[in-house]
């Protein structure tokens, strides 16, 4: 469980090695927490042995570096539980054999040095390799690299969320080059739409780069024949979908609906780096390939000639999502997006104090997703702005039933070409409106960019330190087992499955509340992660429940330490 609380009594214990801040020159006399210590002191108490460094770590070997547009994916093989990467004035630690260094300029060399590092922040010697970062000058009918300074292009893109929970934006730091997509919505869908037609062709595809579906999540691509933005199950009728989902271990699997057939594993997935996947549409079915390999195919060609295009992110497990975004293209037959105006606001069942006309709009539509409680026939009217106009279906043939989300459609009467817009659903029965979109056409105008920063901070965090009881042979024992009195050993394991994480400092270990020992991770500099084997001798200890407190500090004041807990019985 994350960051659960603990008292902090004992702390003085290492008070003499908490590096002090600066004030800022406040005569506030209000009482302020001390900062977090940022390099340890060994220490341990009796009857408690901690382990030691050993060697160094071996050099990281096969290294293979290749250069992308904004970027370099990196990979190595090795078995330290770290890894140090430099290039330029930049670093980071990572927890796998491979890596990706974005927001790099094209055509310009960049060195690079690899380190393993082990439980104790010890170094190897460095791996050296070079790469270029190079545009990606690829045909397409339609694509867009997300390099520019404020993204994305409102002519082009349009983020369905349902409650105001999730970003679309220019990355920050590393992320320039790219779009991010971030989202605190938990495991719904947050969907970014094409409004550029995807029109198929003798061979079509639908081209993304991106490090999504990070661990415990899921990207979702759709190709729908129909004005729909947002991705609901199940699938709507006609449509394609193919799901990656990624498991806390970095396990992927992916499905294609309809009809769909894995045809080979997916290597797992290494943090951060980007993935090309694409859809490809032929006259013998539906694929799906990975970095250019089939990893599904189905037999299904559809009978619609053009779609809409949705990408989608969602969490599995938490409620956090960031992901980044290099390029979406397509390979079809030649389409244009419409030409688009300011989206107007909009509100439910609620009246509309001001409404101001909106110039030179030649046509709208509302795009609304609703989920009736109960059977009942289809809602067939909604009023917008006073004005009561037929609703249908977004794609026909889709089920209206009690559950599920049912995309529907109206085209707006000239009343509604405001910046305000007010729709009422024509109904007594119970129906919950999930998403509201308002498209608006006019006159061709120029691109509107979405300034921003993520929802979700990329800034890397410590991994959640693990701790586990075994017995004196450190094997684990029946899960609520009691230990005899005598020697137990106490693993801890801190490890994560993050694009970079924070330098690690070391950490305390308490029993029943009384400091027993620090071990510093920070031999040659910071650690990341690691195993460690502490063995504690209970003899003394009265039977019945104990508990261990773990705490790791980052070398880094601004990162917010983690605690691990685990309790353990004694026998009589």
């Amino acid at each position: 469980m994350k960051r659960v609380a603990f008292a902090v009594a004992g702390l003085a214990l290492v008070v003499g090695v908490i590096l002090l801040r600066d004030t800022d020159g406040s005569d506030s006399t209000l009482p302020t927490a001390p900062p977090p210590p940022t390099k340890l002191k060994p220490y341990v108490a009796e009857q408690v042995l901690v382990p030691s460094p050993q060697g160094r770590p071996a050099t990281p070997a096969n290294v293979v570096a290749r250069g992308g547009h904004h970027k370099i994916q990196l990979n190595w093989s090795g078995d330290a539980p770290a890894y140090e990467v430099r290039w330029g004035d930049r670093m980071k630690l990572v927890t796998r054999p491979g890596t990706q260094l974005n927001g790099l300029a094209n055509d310009r060399e960049q060195q690079v040095e690899i380190r393993a590092v082990d439980s104790f922040g010890q170094r190897s010697q460095p791996a050296h390799t070079k790469a270029t970062p190079r545009a990606d000058n690829a045909p397409y009918t339609f694509v867009d690299r997300f390099d520019g300074a404020d993204e994305p292009d409102l002519q082009r893109w349009r983020l369905a969320k349902r409650t105001d929970c999730a970003r679309a934006t220019s990355g920050d730091g590393e992320d320039h080059d790219r779009l991010v997509i971030s989202s605190s919505c938990g495991t719904r869908a947050v969907t970014l739409r094409s409004r550029t037609p995807f029109v198929r062709d003798e061979e079509s595809r639908l081209v993304i780069e991106t490090d999504a579906p990070s661990t415990g999540g899921k990207l979702l691509l759709d190709l729908v024949p129909g004005p729909v933005s947002v991705q609901g199950d199940p699938v709507l009728p006609g449509a394609i979908r193919a799901t990656v989902t990624t498991d806390v271990s970095g396990n992927s699997i992916v499905e294609l609906v309809p009809d769909g057939t894995a045809a080979k594993p997916i290597p797992p997935a290494v943090p951060g780096v980007t993935v090309r996947w694409e859809i490809v549409l032929t006259s013998r079915g539906t694929q799906v390939t990975r970095d250019g390999e089939i990893v599904a195919t189905s037999p299904f060609v559809p009978e619609w000639r053009e779609a809409t295009a949705l990408i989608g992110v969602a969490a599995l497990a938490g409620d956090r999502v960031r992901a980044g975004v290099d390029l979406i293209g397509y390979r079809t037959a030649k389409s244009d997006a419409p030409p688009a105006v300011p989206t107007p606001q909009v509100r439910i069942d609620g009246l509309v104090s001001s409404a101001y006309p909106i110039p030179d709009v030649t046509a709208g539509q509302l795009r609304i997703a609703l989920i009736p409680a109960r059977e009942s026939p289809p809602l067939a009217t909604v009023k917008i702005n006073g004005v009561e106009v037929p609703l249908r279906a977004a794609v026909p043939g889709t089920p209206w039933k009690p559950g599920a989300e049912y995309p529907a459609i109206a085209d707006l009467p000239k009343e509604a070409f405001t910046d305000n817009v007010s729709v009422q659903l024509v109904t007594q029965d119970r129906i919950q409106v999930t998403h509201t979109d308002i498209e608006l056409t006019g006159p061709k105008s120029p691109p509107q960019r979405q300034s921003g920063t993520p929802l979700v901070d990329a800034r890397p965090v410590l991994a959640d330190p693990v701790p586990e009881v075994l017995d004196a042979s450190g094997q684990p024992i029946e899960n609520g087992a009691a230990f005899n009195r005598g020697r137990v050993v106490l693993e801890v394991r801190i490890n994560a499955l993050d694009s970079a994480v924070a330098g690690l400092a070391g950490f305390e270990i308490r029993l029943d509340g009384n400091h027993i020992a620090t071990v510093p991770t920070t031999a040659d500099g910071p650690g990341a992660a690691g195993r460690w084997r502490i063995s504690l001798n209970t003899a003394s200890l009265a039977s019945g429940a104990h508990a261990v407190e773990v705490r790791a500090f980052s070398t880094d004041s601004e990162v917010h330490p983690e605690t691990g807990y685990v309790p353990f019985l004694l026998k009589p």
